[in-house]
């Protein structure tokens, strides 16, 4: 990749991973075209890296939506999801005889 791409990619990841340490699990962001791409058909610049990049953080893309400027420019708006986390269920005390050893919903504890 070049200098550019490669600066785009970092910055993703970046943000991407700043949104995993603030608990959150929707991160949504934009990616724009390169300036200096033509408008014809073909990839988007950078754009597949900087999705690969937040995906391997274990982000999924969820949605995607593009626009363009006046010169013709794309614009991806990009929506990634993460799994909630499960809460740890509650340990439950089972009563037991007195001299049974303990039990719990885990489990038998000596």
């Amino acid at each position: 990749m070049g200098f550019i791409k490669d600066a785009k990619v970092e910055s993703m990841k970046g943000h991407a991973q700043r949104a995993i340490s603030e608990g959150r699990t929707v991160f949504v962001c934009r990616v724009n075209q390169g300036a200096l791409q033509s408008n014809w058909s073909g990839p988007l610049s950078g754009v597949a890296e900087q999705i690969e990049a937040v995906e391997e953080l274990g982000w999924q893309l969820d949605q995607a939506n593009f626009s363009h400027d006046q010169k013709n420019h794309a614009s991806a708006f990009l929506i990634f999801r993460r799994p909630r986390g499960h809460a740890v269920p509650q340990q439950q005390q089972i009563p037991q005889k007195a001299d049974a050893p303990r039990a719990t919903s885990w489990g038998t504890q000596q």
